[in-house]
């Protein structure tokens, strides 16, 4: 979860944990190609995913989608711990066929509240559910011979998820937005609709009877970007779908998720994908 600014690349599968004390942490923005779990043990943070802010403290659990941009910031004055597992789909999805789970992460995915607040009991079983991983995970490193391992990783992965979806189906009471976070949440509800079309904050006042200033302050006072910065990433998102999933000439990926040029289209992705759009598809495809 902690890397700089910009679009990651992950593997199918990876488990990192954190032990950190009290340290200045930069806020960072990114988002990846892969679904993220994320255990926060001791932890004092706030997160904004996708469309919604989240406060994190210790025992929570949250769940990521993939492609979905999230921003963390740290309070410098608190301890912070974390298990952090990234996993694609195609990493389960022969197991989760076998037993006929097949629309699993699709059910996560589509899940409204994302953060799961545990009880004590329920943190020292999921922490030592993390722990089983991380210890899995490294022995599979060292011991490349051993055929156990990757299948043993996949079933503790499995009964996590299952877990994660049963916690969630017994907190179903909806979360609540203050009336700033919940126009927020409107307009980028309206974006995430609009953003092929050329879109500017005037567009966005007359939309919701709103000052540009207003708007432009309270979006980046919730989400922590600028208007404009939050529009790149999602053209951007939206391009690599299209890049990795048609053969759709690159020019007209670019008109289509709201580019006015291809010169545009390259610089912008370029600077959050750290690549060209061909060599992105090239080497993603």
């Amino acid at each position: 979860m902690e890397q700089s600014d910009a679009f990651t690349m992950t593997e199918v599968f990876s488990i990192d944990y954190t032990n950190s004390g009290k340290e200045s942490r930069k806020p960072i923005g990114h988002f990846h190609d892969s679904y993220e779990l994320a255990f926060f043990i001791r932890a004092d943070i706030d997160i904004f995913v996708k469309d919604t802010k989240y406060r994190v403290q210790d025992g929570d659990l949250l769940l990521i989608n993939a492609f979905d941009l999230h921003r963390i910031f740290y309070n410098p004055n608190h301890e912070y711990t974390r298990y952090v597992i990234q996993f694609k789909e195609s990493f389960i999805y022969e197991l989760l066929r076998t037993l006929q789970l097949e629309q699993l992460v699709q059910k996560l995915q589509q899940k409204q509240n994302k953060k799961i607040s545990l009880t004590i009991k329920q943190r020292v079983k999921l922490e030592e559910t993390f722990r089983n991983i991380l210890n899995l995970h490294k022995k599979k490193q060292v011991c490349l011979d051993d055929p156990t391992l990757e299948p043993a990783l996949k079933v503790h992965l499995l009964l996590l998820l299952l877990e994660y979806h049963k916690l969630s189906d017994l907190r179903r009471s909806p979360r609540k937005f203050n009336p700033i976070e919940n126009q927020v949440h409107q307009i980028i509800q309206y974006i995430d609709e609009h953003y092929s079309e050329t879109l500017q904050l005037n567009d966005l006042s007359v939309q919701f009877g709103k000052s540009k200033y207003y708007i432009s302050h309270s979006f980046q006072q919730v989400t922590r970007f600028t208007f404009v910065e939050y529009l790149q990433y999602r053209r951007v998102i939206e391009a690599q779908k299209k890049l990795l999933q048609t053969d759709i000439p690159i020019i007209d990926i670019g008109l289509e998720c709201g580019f006015q040029s291809l010169q545009h289209f390259y610089r912008v992705f370029k600077k959050i994908s750290k690549q060209t759009p061909a060599a992105y598809r090239k080497e993603n495809k």
